[in-house]
């Protein structure tokens, strides 16, 4: 896998009877070191915000960190809720993370694919299951 690649963010977040689906394109960074992946790229809101984001695949639990206007510190575990503080400009939530099933997979040389399913909370009170697939493609 070379170092820049396109970074693919697909997210489904459904809550109640509604669902809310994400689609992100960006140019991004890859590295591999100690055994675990990374993914770095930016993410650009509508007020034109950016927001740095860190994606680390280990063999049993991947990492995903946001910063920027909003930031927080995401850990998927199979089978474990993780707590983590959710941080806005409006202040703080605690958030929880159920991981129901996380998928990675090198397709080849030239392409991974990372698939997670999980549960979120806030203040132990579950607001949504979630999907959020992540496609990194090296750059020709």
């Amino acid at each position: 896998m070379t170092k820049d690649v396109l970074v693919q963010v697909s997210g489904l977040q459904v809550m109640e009877e509604e669902s809310e689906p994400i689609v992100l394109i960006a140019p991004g960074t890859y590295y591999f070191k100690n055994g675990k992946h990374y993914f770095l790229y930016e993410e650009i809101d509508e007020d034109g915000e950016v927001s740095k984001n860190t994606v680390k695949v280990m063999p049993d639990m991947v990492d995903l960190i946001r910063k920027g206007v909003t930031s927080s510190h995401m850990v998927f575990e199979m089978g474990k809720e993780n707590l983590t503080y959710y941080d806005t400009p409006f202040g703080s939530m605690l958030m929880g993370i159920t991981t129901s099933a996380i998928r990675f997979r090198e397709v080849s040389g030239t392409r991974m694919e990372l698939e997670i399913d999980y549960a979120l909370s806030m203040d132990g009170k579950h607001m949504s299951d979630c999907n959020i697939k992540i496609n990194v493609t090296a750059k020709q």
